[in-house]
């Protein structure tokens, strides 16, 4: 009897366990990161575990203006300039070009299925074939598009979302490229969508928070913030958080394609009275804290429980649009000024610095065994 209570004990750890593997890791796939932050509800977390001490295997640079963020897929990194150019290295760091789109693009991109994602400048949505190196459909919005694009399923099939500065957020048809719903918001769409369900999250320039049924293209709720929110919310569970211009960063639960709880978990300017506190990059969410760029040098730890702080560490750079990505127990956190710092999550101690001499905007992308810095000069950093 004893034994059988055991093993039923042990049965319900590895569950638990298990089910908070699943929150946590959300679709990212193991080995890939193919999409930006890593997943499509764009909580910033993975499950890679990352050495105390990394170390530089290799470092390639192509000395173009990049702002995109780099993903991993298939074992290649991918990279894309804001001349346009797409470029894949292998683990050894040797690089090919790609394809050359041959126009200005700022947006980072993803891959699904050996097809490739990105907004343009210009306001062209395009898909790429990896494969055949051809461009399959593109598709034209009447503003430029700045935040990546994202994927959402509806029907059992794969939808596209993407923001334009036209004020409208499109679904597509990832397969044949056609418009399958237009949802106009009169104001700039900078950010990415997050996806909870098949719903889709995301803000605006108007201050105002939305979440539209991607199926209908219709919106079930809206929540209108302090101050524009210039970055993309971060969802865990049933948990979405947005950071705005004022330094607050919101919580806002959802249930049943609502907004069903709001507060304001924190406001970072009530800290930073004499500086710059406005918030531009994302927060990332976990089990149990929310960590967020703050002030003008500073990254914070607050427990999601209450929103108290847990630490709060002044960084070695300027703070910027680059959002901190955590790794199991640690933090990496990039500054605008080519800090590349990594933290231990739960105390808030520095364990790790490297200085990149060249500004980063971009987000870092992690696999297992590995994770690579894209500065905006166009230098890709691949450490252990």
């Amino acid at each position: 009897m004893k034994r059988l209570q055991i093993f039923v004990l042990l049965v319900l750890c590895l569950f638990s366990s298990c089910a908070v593997v699943s929150e946590l890791q959300d679709d990212n796939l193991a080995n890939d990161w193919a999409i930006f932050r890593g997943s499509p509800s764009l909580c910033g977390y993975s499950e890679c575990s990352i050495n105390s001490a990394p170390k530089l295997l290799w470092s390639k640079t192509v000395s173009t203006r990049t702002v995109a963020s780099p993903i991993v897929f298939d074992g290649m990194v991918y990279t894309l300039d804001r001349k346009g150019k797409l470029r894949s290295f292998t683990e050894n760091g040797d690089s090919l070009l790609v394809y050359d789109f041959k126009t200005p693009i700022e947006a980072s991109f993803i891959v699904n299925d050996t097809i490739l994602f990105v907004g343009r400048i210009d306001g062209f949505v395009n898909a790429l074939s990896l494969k055949s190196k051809r461009v399959i459909w593109q598709y034209e919005t009447l503003g430029q598009v700045s935040g990546s694009p994202n994927l959402i399923t509806v029907d059992g099939l794969p939808n596209l979302l993407v923001g334009s500065y036209d004020g409208s957020m499109y679904v597509f048809d990832a397969q044949k490229g056609t418009k399958k719903k237009q949802h106009e918001t009169g104001y700039y769409i900078n950010g990415t969508a997050a996806v909870w369900g098949k719903y889709m999250v995301f803000g605006g320039c108007d201050t105002w928070l939305r979440i539209v049924d991607s199926a209908t293209g219709t919106t079930t709720d809206s929540l209108q913030l302090d101050t524009y929110l210039p970055a993309s919310p971060a969802i865990l569970g049933d948990i979405a958080y947005e950071a705005d211009y004022n330094g607050n960063i919101h919580e806002i639960h959802i249930a049943n394609g609502r907004f069903s709880q709001h507060r304001k978990l924190v406001s970072t300017s009530e800290d930073n009275k004499n500086e710059d506190s406005g918030l531009v990059s994302m927060p990332t969410a976990t089990r149990d804290a929310v960590f967020a760029l703050t002030g003008e040098r500073y990254i914070s730890c607050f427990e999601r429980s209450d929103g108290s702080l847990r630490w709060k560490k002044m960084l070695r750079g300027i703070t910027g649009e680059s959002s901190p990505i955590v790794c199991d127990d640690k933090v990496i956190v990039c500054t605008k000024d080519g800090h590349v710092s990594l933290f231990d999550a739960q105390s808030g101690e520095e364990l790790w610095h490297y200085e990149a001499g060249e500004q980063i905007i971009a987000s870092p992308a992690v696999v297992p065994g590995r994770f690579y810095i894209l500065t905006s000069r166009g230098t890709l950093l691949c450490f252990s």
